[in-house]
């Protein structure tokens, strides 16, 4: 600041009136910041404790489900699963823990049929069979199991063009937003005739690609390459469309099926299925599909279940 000083203390004295209103601007402003700092250091420090906590009460939860004993009639249920028979000791020894963990963890509603033990761990095995290669709690986005006895039904509304259209349509499985629908009738007739298809893999492959927000059969690929994956399966899709288009058969469409061909998300729905229950038949047919599935899950399935036929 410039002070004027003349004969006439005027000048010097409205100069020097001002400076306690610019200090008075100044230390508003001040704390103001002041005031936004401690406020987001506020939400800083509560986010930080809400994770420690989340974090601790996980862990808590893990140390009581691991000290929790395998009860002999879940392992009895798991028998005639042919997936188990063929794991090692150490996988069963994880997949016990994981098992334990979702039952404890997921809500099993039964539309118009009681939920049994039977339920519960055939289909915490598949989802967690699915998880073996997965850290504890990744990946993990399921809250509810709704089981129905057999088919159920969907309305599905929709508009085009200003007209309404109501289409109900009959489904084995659904899933979207964390909850899972299967029907009980066709998880038991995949089990009964080792079917390549199984409903239970199938709709929690969906919520798995749906982790990204997105409906597009690519999920997050933390251990894999994006652009790989794109062509791989875009590759697989295409290639098999064509073949569809000109009538033409062969034993890798015959493997998937046309369901498969339904769009993206279905396409690597039914090629995780196969994944886990004919692994060697996928990579026989589609080896670049396999080892894409093979980085995504970190699990090599053909390996692991290496006396299956």
């Amino acid at each position: 600041m410039v002070c004027i000083i003349a004969d006439d203390t005027g000048v010097l004295k409205r100069i020097t009136a001002q400076i306690p209103e610019v200090k008075s601007v100044t230390l508003i402003v001040m704390n103001y910041y002041l005031v936004l700092i401690q406020f987001l250091f506020t939400i800083v420090a509560l986010f930080l404790f809400w994770q420690s906590v989340g974090y601790f009460r996980r862990m808590w939860t893990y140390k009581r489900v691991k000290a929790m004993p395998f009860p002999k009639h879940y392992e009895t249920i798991l028998q005639d699963i042919h997936q188990y028979q063929t794991l090692t000791p150490k996988h069963k020894e994880k997949l016990y823990f994981l098992i334990l963990l979702f039952i404890d963890q997921k809500e099993f509603v039964g539309a118009k049929m009681t939920i049994t033990d039977e339920i519960k761990v055939i289909i915490a095995f598949y989802a967690c069979l699915m998880r073996l290669g997965f850290e504890v709690g990744e990946k993990d986005n399921v809250s509810t199991i709704i089981v129905y006895p057999e088919h159920f039904l969907v309305d599905d509304s929709h508009m085009t063009d200003g007209i309404h259209h109501t289409r109900t349509s009959v489904l084995e499985g659904q899933s979207a937003n964390g909850t899972v629908a299967i029907s009980w009738q066709d998880i038991k007739l995949n089990i009964a005739q080792r079917s390549k298809e199984n409903v239970i893999i199938h709709e929690f492959a969906h919520e798995l690609d749906f982790e990204d927000g997105l409906a597009d059969g690519t999920p997050l690929l933390e251990n894999s390459n994006y652009k790989m994956w794109s062509e791989v399966f875009s590759k697989a899709f295409t290639s098999l469309h064509e073949l569809t288009d000109m009538h033409k058969d062969s034993e890798g469409l015959t493997l998937l099926g046309d369901y498969a061909l339904t769009n993206e998300a279905e396409f690597f729905a039914v090629c995780s299925e196969r994944f886990f229950e004919t692994p060697k038949a996928l990579k026989k047919y589609f080896p670049d599909l396999y080892e894409e599935l093979k980085r995504f899950y970190s699990l090599d399935v053909k390996e692991l279940f290496s006396s299956k036929s």
